[in-house]
């Protein structure tokens, strides 16, 4: 570890015991600094060194995750922080979201203090009379509620930054992904960083995937990781799959480079000028529409995979998008053309399209 990293660390340690936010600042200034300047190997060396630290933070000090998710972004490895980052962004939205129905109980009729610290101490002293009467709640626990209502979103903010990280999404345990998940979907009326971790946390790595073309009946096995929604695979999928019939690929209009890109590692926002526009409908192996809105981890499987049918498009639906996580790149490997058996395979199993859905023109 570079040498001057674990000093640093200290030094920002006692300055959070101290609890002056000047000197925590200056502290955490000082630490990305000399980091940064050491590069990946002093970045990677805060990032391990902070690691630890962060599962009993909270409040002021829950920046320490941002500045950890900071060192991420300017070149560190995520993988120190795969044991505990998602658990305590997980905690957070958890006690995020009763701090509502705890503060109607407390605060006789008073409002809602906004998510900023400096209403903190009131909500802290407010709650805490809750501890009086709720059995099971002890004080450090209620006071850890009220430091959510402040800290979650740096808590979201740092996990963003890394889940986009292939490796970094491999190590989390999958309870601990369904848990951010549910956390998630409770508290993303209020907070949309919540809203794009809970979608972080469904997408779909190494992903196997059948594709069938409605009109040739040809059917195609590829391969998904990293695909943030289902309008990025639009374009993925067009891009695979468009081609010369001859070679058995599916007839129709390759999409622009320039929309492939913005759905690969370009500029994502394409801009009213060159929207994409999808060039098939997609169904799921039940029949059911697949909105360019969701996300893969939406498609149900059919018999343990995900089969997804191609239609024609109906219309140009346009794409101002080409995905939504700059930062995460994603991977749609065509494996192979399936043999005619192994289509008629699929084929045998497949519901007929229902198209009642007035977003399947």
């Amino acid at each position: 570890m570079p040498s001057e990293i674990p000093r640093l660390v200290d030094e920002l340690v006692t300055q959070m015991e101290s609890g002056s936010a000047p000197a925590y600042r200056t502290a955490m200034k000082r630490l990305a600094d000399t980091a940064r300047a050491g590069g990946p190997e002093s970045l990677t060396a805060a990032v391990e060194a902070l690691a630890p630290l962060l599962p009993g933070l909270g409040g002021d000090f829950a920046m320490t995750a941002v500045l950890a998710g900071a060192c991420v972004e300017w070149g560190a490895s995520p993988m120190a922080l795969a044991e505990v980052l998602p658990r305590r962004a997980s905690e957070a939205m958890m006690l995020n979201e009763v701090v509502p129905e705890f503060w109607d109980k407390a605060a006789r009729g008073r409002p809602l203090p906004e998510p900023v610290s400096a209403g903190y101490h009131e909500l802290a002293r407010t709650l805490t009379r809750l501890t009086r009467w709720r059995r099971g709640v002890d004080k450090n626990t209620m006071t850890r509620i009220a430091m959510s209502w402040f800290d979650m979103e740096d808590w979201l903010k740092a996990l963003i930054t890394v889940m986009a990280d292939t490796d970094f999404r491999a190590a989390v345990p999958g309870d601990v992904k369904a848990e951010l998940c549910d956390h998630a979907a409770a508290v993303a009326h209020r907070s949309q960083r919540a809203a794009w971790v809970g979608a972080l946390a469904a997408v779909l790595d190494d992903e196997p995937l059948v594709v069938i073309d409605s009109r040739t009946r040809r059917g195609y096995a590829l391969t998904m990781s990293g695909v943030g929604d289902n309008g990025q695979l639009h374009i993925l999928l067009a891009d695979r799959l468009v081609g010369d019939p001859g070679r058995g690929l599916v007839a129709g209009d390759r999409p622009a480079r320039s929309w492939v890109e913005a759905a690969t590692d370009g500029d994502p926002h394409l801009g009213p000028g060159d929207p994409a526009t999808r060039a098939f409908r997609l169904f799921d192996g039940h029949g059911t529409y697949v909105s360019p809105e969701g996300v893969p981890a939406d498609i149900e499987p059919l018999d343990g995979t995900r089969v997804l049918v191609l239609h024609p498009p109906n219309g140009n639906y346009a794409l101002g998008i080409g995905r939504v996580f700059e930062h995460m790149t994603p991977a749609l490997r065509l494996d192979r053309i399936l043999a005619a058996d192994e289509t008629q395979h699929w084929l045998a199993r497949l519901a007929p399209a229902v198209e009642n859905d007035l977003m399947a023109d």
